[in-house]
């Protein structure tokens, strides 16, 4: 383990917060291209300690490593949010989608956050019914006119592009720019020798399901995180939730990501400063990216306030709500209580994983937490 004496707050409340609940976790902290923290608590897998090398799943903490790898692209020349989604997925032009822009992708404004077919599990693991289904299908609302949360359609919607311009699948192109040179335990697409290390996803058990009139709000709510039945509302479920290794192996880039604290952090760290010898995304790259695009009440969701704020693909600072350092923060935060963002003002990498997942108001408590006391050092 890690610890900077500076950060001793932070690593105290972990662990205070760690002892009082199941599972285990792991929080990481980078600051200036170094480990500052690196602590671990609790059960990992096959009730063994929770580790160094322990992995859970990040759910859509991988939405921003997806964002991360579209702003390459940008960085690159090679993408432009500009520029019609059709020019590099023509098959996505169908539904009246031809004039959609890359940015409302980014933006959860295409009208795409659910699929209008129900889908089974085989489907949604096959590398492609996700991507023929949602070029296919006319939009759920006039594109660029409202944003809905794209819960699991984000990732296969940007990682479609990514394949397009790379010829590789968003999983492998990870692995190959981020994953191998920074020698970070983080995979969108789990191989199967490296279940060993894996945290089984356990839960407060108090989600419920959906039950919805057809073409209801609730309806459409509850199908982007189902796919009409492939999932439910029991995400730790081996059948029809994340502990199901069918899942994990296939490349389900808006949620399916593997990953530990330490991994994530670094990651991150590496986008906002060199680290390693490794900068990721420019300071130019960065700031075109977290400039607010999206907030307000979301299609579909019955919202009073505070309202998320995203840029393009990350989600940005939200003190009080969805806190992190400040302006120049970008990141993800993820089902049942994970989080990562970098900082590009701070040079900080930061990143909270559990395989305890709890829901309601309490789910995000536990890393909001770590992050203020984190920002009551730093700022």
């Amino acid at each position: 383990m890690t610890i900077d004496s500076r950060f001793q707050p932070v690593a105290k409340l972990f662990f205070e917060q760690g002892s009082a609940l199941p599972g285990g976790s792991s929080l990481a902290i980078f600051q200036d291209g170094k480990p500052v923290l690196n602590i671990w608590q609790g059960e990992g897998n096959a009730g063994k300690p929770w580790d160094a090398n322990t992995t859970s799943v990040i759910f859509s903490c991988t939405k921003g490593l997806a964002s991360i790898l579209a702003h390459r692209l940008i960085q690159e020349g090679r993408l432009d949010l500009e520029q019609k989604v059709s020019f590099y997925w023509p098959e996505f032009a169908q539904g009246g989608k031809q004039d959609i822009p890359v940015k409302w992708l980014l933006q959860h404004k295409a009208g795409l956050s659910a699929t209008r077919k129900n889908l089974s599990i085989d489907e949604i693991t096959d590398g492609h019914t996700i991507e023929d289904e949602l070029a296919a299908q006319e939009p759920l609302w006039e594109p660029g006119t409202a944003h809905g949360y794209h819960a699991l359609t984000f990732g296969t919607l940007v990682g479609k592009l990514v394949h397009n311009i790379t010829g590789m699948t968003l999983g492998k192109y990870f692995d190959q720019l981020i994953a191998q040179p920074l020698s970070v335990d983080a995979w969108i697409g789990l191989p199967k020798d490296n279940f060993k290390n894996l945290a089984p996803l356990i839960t407060d058990g108090k989600r419920t399901p959906t039950v919805a009139e057809p073409n209801t709000d609730a309806y459409w709510l509850s199908r982007a995180m189902t796919f009409g039945g492939a999932l439910d509302h029991r995400v730790e479920s081996f059948e029809t939730g994340f502990n199901n290794p069918k899942l994990l192996t296939a490349e389900l880039p808006g949620a399916g990501g593997v990953s530990n604290a330490f991994a994530l952090a670094k990651i991150y760290s590496a986008a906002a400063t060199v680290t390693d010898g490794i900068r990721l995304l420019e300071d130019e790259t960065l700031r075109a990216a977290t400039a607010p695009q999206s907030t307000g009440p979301l299609k579909f969701e019955s919202q009073t306030g505070p309202f998320p704020v995203l840029g393009n693909g990350f989600m940005l600072d939200v003190p009080g709500f969805k806190g992190m350092l400040g302006k120049h923060s970008f990141g993800h935060d993820g089902l049942g209580g994970q989080n990562a963002f970098g900082d590009f003002e701070h040079r900080i990498g930061f990143a909270y994983t559990t395989n305890y997942l709890q829901s309601g108001a309490e789910e995000q408590l536990r890393q909001q937490q770590l992050i203020q006391t984190l920002k009551e050092i730093l700022i």
